[in-house]
């Protein structure tokens, strides 16, 4: 039988090569690491794993900072919050708890707790004066004020399955956009009292349960889409139908 001899592909002069610098080993067993998150500023990357700790290292030298842990299951999202705050770190869980972390002693600063047998699969900071926090939590999305860690609203008309994705616009920090199992996207505006009839400004029909959500272009206007049967859409204008693509 004839074997058809597979060629490589020819590499482009201009293409940078890229080796392996470092590499860090998180744990000694069967654990896992979950996401990686790098500070603004690239002097430190937390790392969450499956032991349902936030560990902290050098994303340079490997070397290892401390821990952060007190949450009791799968932790879903880590985040740094940013220039404003560069030593806090915040995460939540499906224990029902978004946790915040000073990342100089490790340890916990504040809690948000969404009450029993809730999950927390997504969590994100803004809002229009910057203090609002934004969760999914089971089919509701739900806001507290970063302050005093108060709620102030509960949407839980605008999907019927779980919410999957929250995150506030960039260039927007008024306007939230959830996404959801139930192929959902929406859109809300966060400013005054905010409630599923008077605030939810758009929704988008994808069609297939929705893994992730994020943003690109110049202004950060436009919207990718990841499902969880692998494929990627994305609108070339703002708040528009998806087009879609698999994903090899």
């Amino acid at each position: 039988m004839d074997v058809e001899e597979q060629r490589p592909f020819p590499i482009p002069n201009n293409v940078k090569r890229f080796g392996l610098k470092n590499s860090i080993q998180t744990n000694f067993g069967d654990d896992y690491v979950f996401q990686i998150i790098p500070k603004d500023d690239w002097s430190s990357m937390a790392v969450s794993l499956s032991t349902n700790a936030v560990k902290l290292y050098s994303p340079v030298m490997g070397q290892y900072y401390g821990e952060c842990k007190g949450h009791t299951a799968t932790i879903n999202q880590i985040l740094f919050s940013g220039h404003s705050n560069p030593n806090i770190l915040s995460s939540c869980s499906s224990d029902g708890t978004i946790r915040t972390w000073d990342t100089r002693t490790f340890q916990q600063v504040s809690i948000i707790n969404a009450g029993p047998s809730q999950e927390i699969f997504s969590f994100s900071i803004g809002g229009p004066s910057g203090n609002l926090v934004a969760a999914g939590c089971d089919s509701q999305v739900l806001l507290w004020d970063w302050r005093n860690n108060k709620q102030i609203a509960c949407l839980e008309d605008s999907h019927v399955d779980d919410v999957t994705q929250v995150h506030f616009i960039p260039e927007e920090r008024g306007k939230l956009i959830s996404a959801s199992v139930d192929g959902l996207v929406c859109i809300f505006d966060t400013t005054g009292d905010i409630n599923d009839d008077d605030h939810l400004e758009s929704v988008i029909n994808v069609g297939t349960s929705i893994a992730k959500v994020g943003f690109f272009g110049e202004s950060y206007q436009k919207l990718w889409c990841l499902t969880h049967i692998e494929t990627l859409g994305y609108n070339l204008s703002p708040l528009l139908v998806f087009i879609s693509s698999t994903v090899r």
